[in-house]
């Protein structure tokens, strides 16, 4: 007859009682992650909204809203030590619940007892996951319940909140269940933490240096911002912290603010996985052998495949390091060296014995053989990835700098895109790099289940430039790429508000005036909309809008650029209405002197430049005659002004023009774009030094200047 102790009720209630310990790490965790960074936060914005009403009346409102936000925040997804406490959790528990499998001592004691492993893993398993989901669950009401009554309930997001539980618990499921596993496999503790830091790590580090070595050896390879978010796809661990909840958080680098997208998949193939790998690590703990306790690992079989894995991917790494510090030949110093090192290490760390490094050398040399044969075949492209191209019937979209947002489906842009393909694939690119003049496309393709990016280098000459050209000009490539395009007029609402920035081209970096009204708003861009797809003139703009969203919470997120030229009329017209604003050109009695900078190449291959400054006012008025403040109307290179619509005159950056403004006491110097057919080259040429001939425009660089020229 069984005892009630060995139910698995009973065992269960005896084994939480004997572990007290979880309980109190889990209360202390969430109590100083959840409770306490919320108490804090509350008698602050309380004791801060108290000074405020005798003080300054009209901060309060604003500063509260910010505060309950905070609390939202802490409450919510985003608060990341509750996170922390939840990988501690996850770590802690799962090693502490079957680490008694490394001594073997506890193995002959546990595994003498009248229950099955099936009962005893289940046991185990689930005392770690009561740990934790008890202690997180009773912290959550307890903050919950002292966020209602210190008056910060307006800052309870149910719908927030209950996606914040799921994702940290299918979250905390995986790492415990891989922590579970690794314990199970290792016969040490020490052996357990070192492998599930590769576990957790490896396989984003895996991802990051096949993208090393594919930039390193092929030419054509492209990494997509979406191939960086699945890179953390990978890890768990790292992924945890860039979850909001259900969404993925929406602030990005540098601060900027992001759209929310859903994360619902990825956290059901989280759970998927947690499921496997419990699953494996309860049949691997059933058919463990008791005398494995203490060694490295449990399964002898498992040791060359982690040996291997490990050793290439250390040698690659070490190769990539070195590489990037002292050049190609150290690379592959630094594959021998990473390899050998890790051989060693693996193998000391299997026998316990410093000696066993001088272990296996047929195993090392066969290791180093692959090694060195998986990377001489990316050298020499033996797979051909940069001479590949995807077959034209196959292709059902193409986008142009590799965005997923800007595909093109149209037949002929298809075409024009693989002719810019065929000629990326067949071009020399040392020929391109000694001449100077080239441009740079990164080219997507999408096939009926996958797609291709691949980065060209393409000569700078009339072909190149009338294929891109004539995709930049179609109304299809306008739709997809112009955030002009993008603002969706039918759909405003409270939570989908936006405002517009204007700039001229004597303002500079000063916003003339801003739009705020969305009726207002709407008829400028539904004007500008029609007139930019009917433009039939290669004119600058004379207008820039800054188009922002705004969220709820008053937060401008920047949606892009959309230009205004002479061209259109109607818009002009609106907007004047509405602003008082209408286009000004730079005048010369706003410029206090322009300088040209030209630039050639030495004799030993120095780029060099010379800086002449005009004075005479007919020479400014003539440079001032057809330009563009490039800078205020932030048109950029010449290959991102064609993105925007606008075709600048290839000598626009073989000689810099820059215009030195007055405003008030102050002064501000504006580069200067010319549309092709513009350029002012009677007065360029006037004053281009000796030695600077137009020949080495397409030269860019600078290093020393030269006086004034009147």
């Amino acid at each position: 007859m069984t005892s009630k102790s060995f139910s698995s009720k009973g065992l269960l209630g005896d084994s939480l009682r004997r572990n007290l310990w979880g309980f109190v790490l889990g209360g202390v965790g969430f109590f100083f992650s959840l409770l306490l960074p919320v108490l804090m936060t509350m008698q602050r914005a309380l004791e801060e909204r108290a000074e405020q009403l005798q003080q300054f009346p009209e901060l309060v409102d604003q500063n509260w809203q910010t505060a309950l936000s905070t609390v939202s925040a802490l409450l919510g997804g985003g608060n990341p030590f509750v996170k922390t406490t939840f990988v501690v959790m996850a770590i802690v528990c799962g090693i502490a619940m079957f680490a008694y499998l490394h001594t073997r001592q506890k193995v002959d004691f546990y595994h003498s007892l009248p229950i099955s492993r099936t009962q005893l893993f289940v046991n185990n398993y689930s005392t770690g996951v009561v740990f934790t989901v008890s202690t997180y669950v009773v912290m959550l009401v307890i903050t919950l319940v002292c966020t209602f009554a210190m008056g910060f309930g307006a800052a309870v997001d149910w719908g927030a909140i209950g996606g914040a539980v799921l994702c940290h618990l299918i979250v905390f499921l995986l790492l415990y269940a891989l922590t579970v596993l690794t314990t199970v496999v290792c016969g040490n503790t020490v052996i357990t933490l070192l492998l599930l830091a590769w576990v957790l790590l490896s396989p984003m580090l895996v991802r990051l240096l096949y993208s090393g070595l594919c930039k390193k050896f092929y030419e054509s390879y492209a990494m997509e911002s979406a191939d960086m978010k699945a890179t953390f796809h990978l890890s768990p661990l790292v992924q945890f912290f860039s979850l909001d909840g259900l969404h993925y958080e929406r602030v990005g680098m540098m601060g900027i603010y992001t759209e929310r997208t859903s994360a619902l998949g990825l956290l059901l193939v989280y759970l998927a996985v947690a499921v496997a790998v419990t699953v494996l690590g309860w049949y691997l703990f059933r058919i463990r052998r008791s005398e494995r306790a203490g060694v490295a690992l449990a399964f002898a079989p498992a040791k060359l495949p982690i040996k291997v894995y490990m050793c290439l991917i250390m040698g690659v790494a070490f190769g990539l390091v070195f590489g990037m510090i002292a050049g190609d030949f150290w690379f592959w110093v630094g594959l021998v060296l990473g390899t050998m090192l890790f051989h060693w290490i693996v193998e000391m760390i299997y026998a316990f014995d410093f000696h066993a490094i001088f272990a296996k050398p047929v195993h090392l040399a066969a290791i180093l053989v692959v090694l060195f044969a998986g990377m001489l075949c990316m050298k020499f492209d033996v797979a051909g990835y940069d001479s590949w191209l995807p077959d034209r019937d196959s292709i059902q979209a193409v986008s142009i700098g590799g965005s997923t947002e800007k595909e093109l489906t149209n037949p002929d842009n298809i075409d024009a895109v693989y002719q810019l393909a065929e000629m990326g694939t067949q071009v020399n690119r040392d020929a391109l790099y000694e001449e100077g003049d080239y441009r740079v496309l990164t080219l997507r393709f999408r096939m009926s289940g996958r797609t291709a990016v691949r980065l060209f280098l393409l000569p700078d000459d009339d072909e190149v430039k009338t294929l891109c050209n004539q995709i930049y000009c179609s109304e299809e490539y306008k739709r997809a790429s112009w955030p002009l395009f993008q603002v969706e007029l039918e759909q405003q609402n409270a939570e989908n508000r936006f405002s517009l920035d204007i700039y001229t081209n004597e303002r500079g970096y000063g916003v003339a005036s801003t739009l705020n009204n969305w009726d207002d708003i709407c008829q400028v861009l539904t004007a500008l909309q029609k007139e930019s797809l009917a433009r039939t003139q290669n004119g600058l703009p004379v207008l820039r809008l800054e188009i922002f969203q705004v969220d709820m919470d008053g937060i401008k997120m920047w949606r892009g650029d959309a230009y205004v030229t002479a061209e259109d009329k109607e818009t002009l017209a609106l907007i004047e209405k509405l602003t008082g604003i209408k286009p000004m050109p730079l005048s010369v009695d706003d410029i206090e002197q322009i300088e040209l900078q030209y630039n050639t190449q030495g004799v030993n291959g120095d780029m060099m430049w010379q800086s002449v400054e005009v004075t005479d006012p007919a020479d400014i008025a003539a440079l001032l005659q057809n330009a563009a403040n490039r800078d205020a109307m932030n048109l950029g290179s010449i290959s991102t002004a064609a993105e925007k619509g606008f075709l600048l005159d290839a000598r626009t950056e073989s000689v810099e023009i820059m215009a030195c403004v007055r405003s008030g006491s102050s002064e501000d110097w504006y580069w200067l774009a010319y549309a092709e057919g513009d350029w002012p080259e009677d007065v360029v040429e006037k004053y281009r030094p000796d030695g600077f001939e137009a020949a080495n425009d397409n030269v860019t660089s600078g290093g020393m200047s030269m006086g004034t020229v009147g």
